[in-house]
């Protein structure tokens, strides 16, 4: 009948009156003081609080980090589960890795030191077809690909600086000036305000990347006028994530020149500092000088900083009017030149025997002050006073791990040792 009530459920209602015969609401077992303490409370319905612009703005911008995040994690977990093939470098010397594929590299160097002329020539080489060519001076490129240069200036002319850079590269390369090689491609963000020249390279780089397949070798000629302030830390660190995204998204590797502050090692500001922590590679450039102080023609490439293994000898070189760029130096002239360097025992080298030397770690600095006495055939004075100078100047040094590091020294008991601390 349709007047009649299921049996489960009648049995549940009668459960139910049950409960509620013996329920006790708990503000019946309240004192008068917690009474007393809910008498402002509010128990109307809260409105809905809709969100604003900026919220919903916020919102998106989260829900878009997200996607490209968890989209990264796609590719690295699946990048994770097959066997990772390192590349070979880009371009090596003597059998050592200088400068790898995907990685952001610098050349610095003092006013008029041929940094620029050392970039057009890598960049020259990067577009040869004979790569083994004697003026690349033993540098060479990955074999069986072709690469195509984007070659980016901030501060030369356009009327002959510019156009006289472009025809060295060409003719360095093998070309003609007549050729116009089709993967090399070059410009000028000289006349573009330096608000818009992130803008600008962005665009370049997706033009050409739109128009070929190949790997794009970057040059920039001088990273430091691509910022508005290359003293601003945050403007500087801005800078290197936006070359280091350029480096995934587009294929590329970069190679920046930038210059020395004036009377220092150290590469040009802010911008400068950054560079050789985000560098993979990082080259010095500069003249030798004599007994007198004065510069010599001899031509001193150093590898400052080289993530890739341990870091090679220095190269030597001299600037060569009759073919407008760089050749090596006579073998005679390096050697009788190392030997001044070592009885000068010249700071750069010092620095350059402590990162071997305190690699292990602390050593008390008699042991220190013995062995470069004994190397560099120096006198006790001069090695405290060239120690006493690396640690109140901290000349660039890095460790085997490509770590920026400064010499100190420190006490334990009696006892004085040196370190290598690394620079935050």
């Amino acid at each position: 009948m349709c007047g009649d009530i299921d049996p489960a459920k009648n049995s549940f209602l009668m459960e139910f009156q049950q409960d509620k015969d013996i329920y006790r609401p708990p503000i019946f077992d309240m004192s008068d003081e917690e009474l007393a303490a809910t008498a402002n409370l509010n128990f109307s319905v809260d409105e809905v609080k809709q969100p604003t612009p900026n919220e919903d703005k916020r919102a998106s911008q989260q829900a878009q980090h997200l996607n490209h995040l968890l989209e990264r994690e796609r590719l690295v977990s699946d990048a994770a589960t097959r066997s990772v093939v390192f590349s070979p470098p880009l371009i090596s010397r003597l059998e050592t890795g200088i400068i790898g594929r995907g990685t952001i590299n610098i050349i610095q160097g003092a006013y008029g030191s041929h940094k620029s002329r050392l970039a057009e020539l890598l960049a020259a080489l990067m577009l040869s077809n004979d790569p083994n060519d004697p003026k690349f001076m033993g540098f060479d490129r990955a074999e069986l690909e072709r690469f195509c240069v984007c070659y980016i200036d901030t501060e030369r002319n356009q009327s002959e600086e510019l156009p006289f850079a472009i025809q060295g590269i060409k003719l360095k390369a093998g070309y003609t000036l007549a050729d116009q090689p089709i993967d090399f491609r070059f410009t000028s963000i000289k006349a573009i305000e330096r608000g818009h020249r992130f803008d600008a390279i962005e665009a370049f780089l997706s033009h050409v990347r739109e128009q070929t397949a190949l790997h794009l070798f970057c040059l920039i000629d001088v990273v430091t006028d691509a910022v508005g302030d290359f003293n601003d830390a945050k403007e500087s660190m801005r800078l290197y994530d936006f070359i280091g995204n350029l480096c995934d998204k587009h294929n590329a590797t970069f190679l920046l020149v930038i210059h020395q502050n004036p009377g220092t090692e150290k590469a040009r500001g802010h911008t400068g500092t950054e560079a050789a922590n985000k560098a993979s590679t990082a080259l010095q450039i500069g003249f030798e000088k004599d007994a007198s102080g004065n510069d010599t023609d001899l031509i001193r490439l150093r590898y400052l900083k080289l993530r890739r293994g341990k870091r090679p000898e220095p190269v030597y070189l001299q600037y060569k009017e009759e073919v407008n760029g760089l050749a090596l130096a006579e073998a005679d002239q390096v050697a009788a030149h190392i030997n001044h360097r070592k009885h000068k025992a010249d700071t750069e080298d010092i620095a350059d025997r402590l990162l071997s030397l305190l690699s292990e770690g602390p050593l008390p600095k008699n042991e220190v002050w013995t062995t470069l006495e004994t190397e560099f055939k120096a006198k006790n004075a001069t090695i405290r006073e060239r120690l006493k100078t690396i640690v109140e100047q901290e000349p660039p040094m890095y460790d085997e791990e490509g770590r920026a590091v400064r010499l100190a020294d420190y006490k334990e008991g009696r006892n004085q040792f040196f370190k290598l601390t690394p620079i935050e």
